[in-house]
């Protein structure tokens, strides 16, 4: 009687587990090939590709353009605040206008030892000042300087910072003349104001902040 031989359960003879690797390997350096081929027909398509143009376009004028928007917006701000000191100067200069800030000055105690009259005087005017502004720039930081002169003679106001270091002028802010009746003042304030974009921002002080400036010219009432 015949016996049929079973086969070997381990696996597949030696013959075929040689070409199924054999195109398995094939199979995979075939799909290598394809992704080669498609790499090199994206590259050779990128030029006349228009897919995200509109995405590239907006990253190369977005961050300009924002930068332009910041810029103007602090520019705005800078004239808002150089506005408010102005209409802060004008209503503290009214009352050396009319004599009611000498009058008040009259009934002041002595300053200190070490405060000179004349200092005493800059502090309250400057405290004048701060009553009627809008708290967007720091007020102690504003100095002021109060001015009189004689009819017939001629001034010019000089800018309050040196040109050369772009800092404060040492003399800047330390003087008051006590106005008298009928006599012409010079009241001139300037206050340093924190800006980013220094580069776009005029009188640009070293430290990168924007000087805004207020001068006021006029003739006291005849008080008594």
């Amino acid at each position: 009687m015949l016996r049929r031989r079973l086969p070997d359960a381990k696996g597949p003879p030696a013959g075929r587990a040689s070409t199924a690797r054999g195109s398995s390997f094939g199979s995979r350096i075939a799909a290598i090939r394809l992704r080669i081929i498609a790499i090199r027909l994206r590259i050779a398509g990128f030029p006349s590709a228009r897919e995200g143009a509109t995405a590239v376009e907006f990253a190369l004028i977005g961050l300009p353009f924002l930068c332009l928007v910041a810029a103007i917006t602090e520019t705005a701000l800078a004239f808002f605040a150089a506005q408010v000191l102005d209409n802060a100067v004008s209503g503290a200069s009214r009352q050396l206008y009319t004599g009611q800030f000498q009058a008040a000055r009259a009934t002041d105690p002595p300053p200190p030892a070490d405060t000179t009259t004349q200092q005493a005087a800059l502090k309250k005017f400057k405290d004048a000042i701060c009553k009627s502004q809008v708290a967007i720039f720091s007020c102690s930081s504003v100095k002021v300087d109060v001015l009189t002169l004689s009819d017939g003679d001629s001034f010019t106001p000089t800018s309050p910072i040196n040109a050369g270091s772009r800092s404060w002028r040492t003399d800047f802010g330390t003087q008051y003349q006590d106005p008298g009746p009928g006599q012409i003042v010079i009241v001139q304030a300037a206050v340093e104001f924190p800006v980013f974009f220094g580069f776009l921002n005029p009188n640009t002080l070293s430290n990168g902040k924007r000087v805004l400036q207020s001068t006021v010219a006029f003739r006291t009432e005849p008080f008594q």
